[in-house]
């Protein structure tokens, strides 16, 4: 474009010079020029017409391209060491009364003497245990075992190949298992959907929806509720 405004600049210095032979010289170059455009003009015309389609192309990649924070899925096997969660044993110095139906809301408040920092976590899912034990934390609940009397324990491990999980006794550090169907009839029907978690510092309501959204989708989480000290 530069070089065809200084030829055409060329031809009006040419013109106003008046001679003939500039004016023959001018009518070459005004020939050269009509033949330049007709050479060139398809190719910037189609250069000005390439660019939007270009744009629009990478528009549409970028709004198609999924996003990398899809849900992660949760480990088909995970436990947690009670031996390395001193905490754990701490709270059950004493062994929890099992005496009514609030006993898990109990044993939180009572725990208060041995260990610092308690939550109770309700309206939880089957799921929302296993996300915990993935990441180290190891819910606690009320089951019984083959129609005795209740018990408060650790779940310290769950394994999705043979569909068990692992109760474990904190201080003797023995372990009953139970089937999956079998440990949820009960969990539901005795700890009424609700653990309780201890840990070394006190759990925000963030802190527990963060640590779910690894392993869980958003959706699958949103109703629990938390009470902590």
């Amino acid at each position: 474009m530069k070089r065809q405004m200084s030829i055409i600049k060329e031809v009006r210095q040419i013109l106003l010079s008046g001679s003939s032979y500039s004016i023959t010289s001018a009518c070459v170059v005004v020939l050269f020029l009509a033949l330049l455009a007709i050479s060139c003009g398809p190719a910037l015309l189609k250069e000005q017409s390439d660019n939007p389609e270009t744009i629009n192309a990478t528009a549409e990649e970028t709004t198609t391209i999924k996003s990398p924070q899809s849900a992660a899925n949760l480990p088909e096997v995970a436990a947690v060491d009670l031996q390395k969660l001193p905490y754990i044993k701490n709270a059950f110095k004493r062994r929890p009364s099992v005496g009514s139906r609030s006993a898990l809301d109990d044993f939180h408040t009572t725990t208060r003497r041995t260990v610092r920092h308690s939550a109770v976590i309700a309206n939880c899912s089957f799921d929302v245990l296993k996300a915990f034990i993935a990441k180290g934390w190891t819910p606690i609940v009320m089951v019984a075992f083959e129609g005795r009397t209740p018990e408060i324990l650790p779940l310290s491990e769950y394994n999705d190949q043979s569909s068990m999980v692992s109760l474990q006794d904190p201080i003797n550090l023995t372990k009953r298992r139970l089937a999956y169907k079998d440990f949820e009839a009960s969990w539901k029907k005795n700890s009424r959907n609700k653990c309780v978690l201890i840990t070394p510092r006190k759990l925000t309501e963030t802190d527990v929806q963060k640590v779910l959204g690894e392993y869980l989708p958003p959706e699958t989480f949103q109703q629990i509720s938390m009470r902590s000290r």
